[in-house]
């Protein structure tokens, strides 16, 4: 009888360290592709994550003075800055890519390549956090190591988790890819692809939709009353106050918003407009409302603007930083 309970305990070792065995070679298998990526070049030639290389080469090597454009999407899509450029006699690199990357993240992106005589405008989206999106984040640092300095994890819980997900993406799409046809390469000739590498200009604007059709329809914002915007207040007023120590002008421009939905979200972001004004210390350009924009100016939502849109706006943004100085 004890030999039989001693044999079952053999087999359920036996069983448990197969068990940790496959467990251990499945996670090396991920982290392996992870790491050793059969389609990294691939990755950088579509990504629209891997355009933090060109931007940030534009940012190093622009003399001052300069003029540095940050936020989400609504600046990528709807700026034009070689027009800033011409009025302004100043070089100009808009840094924006997306507002999932938070404030906190964007800022310390481009403050170590700020000098005296600079001018930073900010146009940061309602929905913007202070943290955004930390797997986003990772993503860009595999691609560009220097983004690891722009974040930091909360905890060794987060850092597990996030890195976790990040992997098991990376191998879904690996597999995705093995099973798929082979992709057809983006270009800004196009008419319907947007993000990629080379959706980007000289300057840094995303340029891959001015050719694509506007949507007939702009779609409402996800947008509810317990949104705050406390935080990346907070976030700016820091940058600012760190800015003016160096030299550096710091201006927020706000971001463009589709009227039909700007009808519908009027009541919040009339109620966040007060929560700026009273905690901002930056210079704010203009009013609100002065960036509201006909439906028929935006692209695909209510942030980003087509290229009528994004030449008027440019032009509003130019006279109010001419009044400014």
């Amino acid at each position: 009888m004890a030999s039989t309970v001693s044999f079952m305990y053999y087999k359920i070792k036996v069983f448990l360290f197969k068990i940790f065995l496959l467990g251990l070679i499945s996670l090396g298998t991920v982290e392996l592709l992870y790491q050793f990526n059969p389609y990294t070049e691939r990755n950088l030639e579509i990504s629209y994550t891997a355009s933090i290389i060109e931007k940030y080469k534009r940012l190093q090597s622009l003399p001052s003075p300069k003029i540095v454009l940050i936020a989400g999407s609504n600046f990528a899509y709807g700026i034009n800055s070689e027009m800033i450029e011409k009025s302004l006699h100043k070089p100009v690199v808009n840094m924006a890519m997306h507002y999932d990357y938070g404030t906190d993240f964007m800022l310390r992106q481009i403050q170590g390549e700020m000098k005296a005589g600079d001018t930073v405008i900010m146009g940061f989206e309602y929905i913007i956090e202070t943290e955004g999106d930390v797997g986003e984040k990772i993503q860009m640092a595999k691609i560009f190591p220097k983004a690891y300095e722009w974040f930091d994890y909360k905890s060794i819980t987060q850092y597990i988790r996030e890195n976790v997900i990040v992997r098991i993406s990376n191998l879904r799409l690996i597999l995705e890819r093995l099973s798929s046809k082979e992709e057809v390469p983006p270009t800004v000739e196009d008419n319907t692809s947007i993000f990629f590498r080379r959706a980007i200009n000289q300057y840094g604007d995303l340029i891959s939709h001015l050719n694509n059709p506007s949507l007939k329809s702009i779609p409402p914002a996800v947008i509810n009353d317990k949104v705050s915007m406390h935080l990346a207040i907070a976030d700016m007023n820091a940058f600012y106050e760190r800015m003016q120590k160096k030299g550096v002008m710091v201006y927020y421009s706000y971001p463009s918003y589709a009227k039909s939905s700007y009808k519908h979200d009027q009541t919040i972001i009339n109620k966040l407009d007060k929560e700026f004004k009273s905690e901002a210390r930056f210079p704010i350009l203009g009013k609100l409302k002065d960036f509201v924009f006909a439906d028929s100016l935006c692209q695909d939502m209510v942030y980003h603007l087509n290229a009528k849109g994004r030449d008027i706006r440019t032009q509003k943004l130019i006279d109010l930083l001419k009044t400014a100085h």
